[in-house]
Formats: C-alpha cells, sequence, structure tokens
C-alpha cells in the first residue's frame, strides 16, 4: 500500500503544481460506469494548464463484499485504484472532443461475479482513451469516453471467494476495456 499512497501523492503534487500555473479552470466529477461496478466510489479533479491540453488525476475505492453470510453465493468486486495524466482537447478543454492517457495502479480483488474463482493483486499500466465532452450548462459537462488499459499484472487465483485454495500465481501482461459517463463541475 506504500506504492498506492507514493502514486496518490504524486498525481495530487501534479495537479497541485498545475493548479499554481493554470488559469484557475478546474474540473472535479464522478463517472457513473464506476457507480455501476457494484458501487465502486469513484472522483477525478482535472486543471487546464492550456486552452487545449488539462491534467487529470483521480481514484476509485470499493471495499465491499456482497453476500458475505453466504460462502457459496460471495462476490466482490474490490479495488483501490489511482491515476493521474493529460488529455489533449483540439477545440477547447471540457468542450467537445479529447484524445487522453494516463498512468494507473491497482490493487484488487474480483470474484464470485461470472465464476467461483477469485482473483487477487496488483496492476500497473496506462491507459489510452478518446471521448467527447457535452455542455449542459456554464458549470456541467456529460463527459463520456472510451478506450483501453494494459500493462503488467502480478496476481493469485483462489478455487472461491471465501475458501482460499490458491489455484495460480504469478505475473502476466493484460488489456482491459474501459468505458466512462461522467458528471463534471466546472468552475
Amino acid at each position: 500500500m506504500r506504492t498506492v499512497g507514493k502514486t496518490l501523492l504524486a498525481a495530487l503534487l501534479l495537479v497541485g503544481t498545475a493548479v499554481a500555473a493554470a488559469a484557475q479552470r478546474f474540473t472535479v466529477g464522478t463517472d457513473g460506469m464506476g457507480w455501476l461496478a457494484l458501487g465502486t466510489v469513484n472522483a477525478d479533479a482535472s486543471v487546464a494548464v492550456s486552452r487545449t491540453v488539462s491534467l487529470h488525476a483521480g481514484a476509485a475505492l470499493n471495499p465491499w463484499t456482497y453476500r458475505k453470510d453466504n460462502p457459496d453465493k460471495q462476490l466482490q468486486l474490490r479495488q483501490l485504484t489511482v491515476w493521474g495524466g493529460a488529455r489533449w482537447w483540439p477545440w477547447h478543454v471540457y468542450s467537445g472532443w479529447w484524445a487522453g492517457m494516463d498512468a494507473r495502479y491497482m490493487v484488487y480483488n474480483a470474484g464470485g461475479i461470472i465464476k467461483r474463482e477469485t482473483e487477487e493483486g496488483d496492476a500497473y499500466g496506462a491507459r489510452i482513451w478518446g471521448g467527447y465532452s457535452v455542455m449542459l450548462s456554464e458549470h456541467w459537462n456529460l463527459d463520456m469516453g472510451v478506450g483501453a488499459w494494459g500493462g503488467w499484472k502480478k496476481y493469485t487465483v483462489y478455487s472461491c471467494p471465501s475458501c482460499g485454495v490458491t489455484l495460480e500465481q504469478g505475473g502476466k501482461v493484460f488489456v482491459l476495456p474501459d468505458a466512462r459517463v461522467a458528471i463534471q463541475l466546472i468552475f
């Protein structure tokens, strides 16, 4: 978890440094797709550093275990994810099309959702994606995007969410799809 703290601190310093140098144009938001993923609490913030570039940082947390009292039906999508990166906006920040990239770190434990096997581990990598921001009003945006994040994960697979019988462990490359439908406050 020390790596998580260092990554989060670096992301906050990145945004904080940009705040001092920017034109005081910020967003804070939350992604509805994250909330649909078994209640993953998430937030992100950004700062415009020029007319066409913004810096972003965020975190997602899901500490929930569902049906814990019934091991045969237990499921979880627990995670702590932190990220920081940048977006390029061809027209103007927080309006229209954008392309972005960020570095990501996730510690996770997921299982019992599609199959009984549970995987836990650490994942490091980068996300590349693009999208579109719709201006709903002067201070609100609907921000949508799709892409993929990939990198390296060190993992352990267990036979079920609660039994602890190890089936496999190791490290490997991964690529996962990613989607975003977020509401943002611009100030």
